[in-house]
């Protein structure tokens, strides 16, 4: 082989090697370059990362709404907690999708009923925005009105027997009786259960009609017996409260906190009346919309009790039964100084009989 020739050959192997070389840098370098990329750290509104999904401060604020914070726990230690809440609850949502459990009937069911509750609670927000607020003077006008609620507010002490209603409740005797131990008498001989126990009616926090309807009743007969329904959230049947006053007295409520309480009652009486308007205007749409399968109809509206307070509740203003509960509007102006007012179904005292005062029985 001559001189040229072995140049000539040469040439191509060196610059083969030079490629090869420069190949091997280059890939050096690009793994290198992955080796000091790591994640960022998240800023500003976003707190954390999983996934590459991002976890904001706005999540873990509505993760810690309506939750209180133990006195103990600094508010950004129990925003740590919410944080990790969403991380699990993250994870755990992955894992579910991994066994596909997302796709089974039962979870598709509950995750529409969900997602319409979720529309129905922002449609009640968006009502309740739009109401127009009570004037200053509308609440005025509402204290002077409601003297009994205010200037007058009775605290009362209540010695009080509770059972679920039978369905026989008319006919076992209950207007004739003239003490509690006649009631208990009564209920033992038809072997219904029943708890007695102290019991505690605030005037501010019961329905205006419901309190003057028992005022009159307890002005002709201060010991006189009155009765009322109940119907708890759960209970499988309207409870009945049977009651005697052991003590009352008088708590004036009045001042600008009695003013700021009739403002809220009153927005919160409006309130009602949009959403219950609402939900007639859709359950009519809902009526002319609607194919039913024979039996499945909508039972009749039973006929009002002419011995009931129309359409009032002794607890204060409610929503009819159909009314879905997340159309609901939160309570707003709790009565300071006293108890809790039971929780009352509608109903309302209306004498029967010479011995107890009985409201109409609670559908």
């Amino acid at each position: 082989m001559d001189m040229f020739t072995s140049k000539t050959c040469a040439a191509p192997r060196a610059r083969a090697t030079m490629r090869t070389t420069l190949l091997l840098a280059a890939a050096a370098l690009a793994l290198a370059a992955c080796g000091d990329k790591t994640p960022k750290a998240p800023t500003g509104q976003v707190v954390a990362i999983l996934d590459g999904q991002e976890i904001t401060v706005l999540e873990v604020n509505a993760e810690l709404q309506g939750t209180p914070i133990p006195p103990n726990m600094t508010r950004r230690d129990a925003e740590k907690v919410a944080l990790n809440n969403i991380i699990t609850r993250r994870m755990l949502s992955k894992a579910a999708e991994e066994r596909e459990l997302n796709k089974k009937p039962e979870f598709l069911m509950q995750e529409r009923r969900t997602a319409e509750q979720l529309r129905v609670q922002a449609l009640a927000r968006d009502i309740a925005s739009k109401v127009k607020a009570p004037t200053r003077d509308e609440a005025d006008k509402f204290i002077a009105e409601n003297p009994w609620m205010f200037r007058d507010r009775k605290f009362f002490i209540l010695d009080q027997i509770q059972f679920l209603r039978p369905d026989n409740i008319q006919s076992l005797g209950f207007e004739g009786a003239k003490t509690m131990v006649e009631i208990e008498g009564i209920l033992n001989a038809n072997k219904i259960e029943f708890r007695r126990q102290p019991a505690s009616l605030d005037a501010l926090g019961a329905n205006p009609n419901f309190i003057r309807e028992v005022s009159k009743v307890l002005e002709k007969n201060p010991q006189e017996l009155f009765m009322f329904a109940s119907r708890p959230q759960g209970a499988p049947a309207p409870v009945v409260l049977v009651n005697q006053v052991k003590e009352s007295r008088v708590q004036p409520f009045m001042g600008d906190e009695a003013r700021t309480y009739a403002t809220n009652y009153l927005r919160n009486e409006r309130t009602q009346a949009a959403l219950r308007a609402e939900v007639e205007k859709q359950q009519k749409a809902a009526k002319e919309r609607t194919t039913f399968q024979a039996g499945w109809e909508p039972p009749a509206p039973k006929a009002a009790d002419p011995k009931a307070l129309e359409g009032k509740d002794p607890a204060g203003p409610g929503l009819p039964a159909a009314t879905p509960p997340e159309m609901l509007p939160a309570t707003e102006g709790a009565a300071p100084g006293a108890g809790a007012a039971p929780d009352m179904a509608p109903a309302a005292p209306a004498a029967v009989g010479a011995g107890t005062t009985a409201a109409a029985p609670a559908g």
